[in-house]
């Protein structure tokens, strides 16, 4: 894994900080040049958060082998790429090795990200749907503004998390649960333009795609199962998993996946003693790796919290 958060006063030296990638920076606006670039690169996935306070003309190649997304965050005035006006109701989609131009005007923030083209490919079939041929030709993609900021603060948490805390995301494990929330959250924007797979599953289809669900959280505690995991494992679309979900459980399926893996923590702390098995090891033995947000988690599922509940003596 990758990780780096710098600032600078020269647009080259920006530039050249973001890895992989063949550009140039010409600050066409006047006034002294102060941006931050923040990114994280792990499991496929480069994810960029870079901001800048002058007017600036970025102008290179996208990288070979990618598929590379941008999503504005913030500016003082819209963006234009490759002679198209861009905002934050707009999703920049391309594909690797092409060459780009985008005008940034001042305080501007974008969000950046490049994924291995094979590995989005794998994804997108895993979820249900397939990507047409042309699709790295459609440039700019119109999205709901609320839906873009919101997937933009999920992809900008992921990466102040690596930040705060580095070591605690290293190894494959985490890099793939890092590559796996970035991945969801790209898809849910693709699936706002690429037509799902037909879905005409009997109730009786929709029950076994829960059930599988719930034995393969059970069969990997250590490992949170995501949405991207269950359509990858059970090869069904992302929209298939929810509606199965809803169908038999009225519930989502975050929420229910979640909720298992809670009920064999709560079974776990009430069959041990805290001596035997402390709360954290618990929480850790089912895949809760930060225990304030297990703690709430747990609080809201049970109405206590973990060190309320009664343990064995």
């Amino acid at each position: 894994m990758y990780v780096s958060h710098e600032t600078f006063e020269d647009a080259d030296r920006h530039a050249y900080a973001l890895s992989g990638w063949d550009q140039r920076y010409d600050q066409v606006g006047a006034g002294a040049f102060h941006s931050t670039v923040k990114q994280v690169s792990a499991d496929g996935v480069q994810v960029f958060q870079e901001s800048a306070s002058v007017r600036v003309v970025q102008r290179g190649r996208l990288p070979p082998g990618r598929a590379t997304f941008g999503l504005v965050l913030g500016s003082g005035a819209p963006l234009s790429f490759q002679g198209v006006k861009i905002d934050q109701s707009a999703l920049i989609f391309s594909g690797g090795a092409g060459e780009f131009l985008l005008h940034s005007p001042p305080d501007m923030s974008l969000l950046g990200i490049a994924i291995d083209s094979g590995l989005l490919a794998t994804i997108a079939d895993a979820q249900g749907f397939d990507l047409p041929g042309d699709a790295h030709a459609q440039q700019v993609l119109a999205i709901p503004a609320a839906v873009g900021a919101r997937m933009g603060r999920r992809i900008v948490g992921a990466v102040e998390a690596v930040l705060a805390s580095p070591t605690e995301h290293a190894g494959p494990e985490a890099e793939h649960r890092f590559a796996n929330a970035v991945a969801e959250s790209l898809l849910e924007l693709l699936t706002l333009h690429v037509p799902d797979r037909e879905d005409r599953l009997t109730h009786a289809c929709r029950s076994e795609i829960v059930k599988r669900s719930h034995e393969l959280v059970l069969s990997q505690p250590e490992q949170p199962v995501s949405i991207m995991d269950l359509c990858a494992t059970l090869r069904v679309s992302r929209r298939t998993i929810q509606n199965s979900f809803q169908s038999v459980t009225q519930m989502n399926p975050i929420a229910y996946l979640r909720g298992v893996r809670l009920a064999q923590v709560r079974r776990l702390l009430t069959t041990t003693s805290q001596r035997d098995v402390p709360v954290r090891e618990a929480a850790m033995r089912w895949g809760f790796w930060n225990l304030g947000h297990f703690a709430s988690d747990y609080r809201n599922h049970f109405g206590e919290l973990p060190s309320q509940t009664l343990r064995a003596r």
